[in-house]
C-alpha cells in the first residue's frame, strides 16, 4: 500500500494512485506499508530514491541506524506492536528525508502513523515539510510508549494486590510476572533505540530548523523520563517476583511443618507399640488383666502429651 500526502494552496490531500501522480515537488510524505516489489520500484523511480533492504533496516549498528548525506537522511527505528502470542513484538521502520519529503517504509499497521495522519488532516497549516511529520511520528510513538509503561504499572499493582489478598499461589501468576519483565525490557530497548536516533537527528547539520531542534530536545527529555520509569518498573517486578517466591517458600515450609508435626506426634506411640510388640517369653505385660487397655491409654496419652508440648512452645 502506498499513501502520498501532497500539499496544495489550501490543504494536504492524500493520493493512492502513484501511476497517475506526477507533481513530486509539493509532496510532504510518501508512506509505504507492506509494499510489493512493484510498488517499491515505482516510488524509487518516481522520486529518485533507494530504499534499504529489510535486513539493512533491522541492523543494530549505529552506522546503520542513522545515515546522513548531503542530499538525504535515513533513520531506522523499532516500533512495538501488539501480538497475540507474545503480547508485543518489535518491527523495524525506516525513515528517509529527501528534498523536504519524508519517505517511510514499514511492514505493519502502526497506531502512531494513524495518529499522525489525523493530525495532518486537523492541522494542515502546521505541516510544511517532511521533517515536521517525522518528528510528529516520533512524538506520537513516545506517547504510546508512555501509555504502555503506564499499563504495565497498573498490571503490576493488580498482581501485587492479588499477592496480598489471595493465598492461592499458582504457576500462571509467576509466568505473568515474567511476561511483564520481558515486555518492560522490550519497551526499554525500543525507547533507547529512539534515543540514539533522535540524538543523532539533533546533531544533524541543516536538516532541522531551530523550532524542530527544540522539539527533538523535548523528546529526549521525555525519553529519559521513560527510561527512568522502566528502571523503576524493573525494580518493582523484581521485588514482586521475590515476594512471590518468598510466599511459595513459606507455603512449602508450612506443608513440611505439618508433616513434621504429624511424624513427631506418632513417634512416641510407635515406640511403645514397637516395645510391646516384641515376641519375648518374659514380658509381664502380656499376662496383665488390663494390659491391653493400659497400652492403648499409654499410646493416646503419649500423642496428647507431644501435642501439648508443641502448643506450649508455639510450634503449632
Amino acid at each position: 500500500m502506498i499513501r502520498i500526502f501532497q500539499q496544495d494552496e489550501t490543504a494536504v490531500r492524500k493520493v493512492r494512485d502513484i501511476d497517475s501522480f506526477s507533481d513530486t515537488e509539493r509532496t510532504l510524505w510518501v508512506d509505504l506499508q507492506n509494499p510489493s516489489r512493484e510498488e517499491t520500484k515505482s516510488v524509487e523511480d518516481k522520486f529518485d530514491v533507494n530504499f534499504q533492504s529489510q535486513q539493512e533496516q533491522a541492523e543494530i549498528e549505529s552506522s546503520s541506524r542513522y545515515i546522513e548525506e548531503d542530499d538525504f537522511l535515513i533513520a531506522n527505528s523499532n516500533f512495538l506492536i501488539p501480538d497475540k502470542e507474545h503480547m508485543y513484538v518489535t518491527v523495524p521502520v525506516s525513515f528517509m528525508l529527501k528534498d523536504d519529503t519524508l519517505f517511510t517504509y514499514r511492514n505493519a499497521d502502526l497506531r502512531s502513523f494513524a495518529d499522525t495522519v489525523k493530525k495532518i488532516k486537523s492541522r494542515r497549516s502546521v505541516f510544511n515539510d517532511g521533517a515536521q511529520i517525522l518528528i510528529t511520528i516520533f512524538e506520537s510513538r513516545i506517547d504510546h510508549d508512555a501509555d504502555l509503561i503506564e499499563m504495565v504499572s497498573q498490571e503490576i499493582k493488580a498482581i501485587n494486590r492479588k499477592l496480598d489478598l489471595d493465598a492461592a499461589l499458582d504457576r500462571e501468576m509467576l509466568l505473568k510476572i515474567n511476561d511483564y519483565q520481558e515486555l518492560t525490557m522490550s519497551i526499554r530497548e525500543n525507547v533507547v533505540d529512539k534515543q540514539r536516533v533522535i540524538s543523532a537527528m539533533i546533531r544533524s547539520d541543516g536538516w532541522f530548523t531551530n523550532d524542530e531542534q527544540q522539539r527533538l530536545r523535548t523528546l529526549i527529555k521525555d525519553i529519559n523520563s521513560l527510561i527512568d520509569h522502566t528502571n523503576f518498573i524493573f525494580e518493582r517486578l523484581e521485588f514482586l517476583q521475590n515476594t512471590f517466591l518468598g510466599l511459595i517458600d513459606l507455603e512449602q515450609n508450612r506443608i513440611v511443618k505439618i508433616f513434621t508435626v504429624v511424624s513427631l506426634v506418632f513417634l512416641p506411640p510407635t515406640l511403645l507399640a514397637s516395645i510391646w510388640g516384641m515376641n519375648f517369653t518374659n514380658m509381664p505385660e502380656l499376662s496383665w488383666q488390663f494390659g491391653y487397655p493400659l497400652a492403648l491409654t499409654s499410646i493416646v496419652l503419649s500423642s496428647l502429651v507431644t501435642l501439648w508440648i508443641f502448643r506450649r512452645k508455639n510450634w503449632l
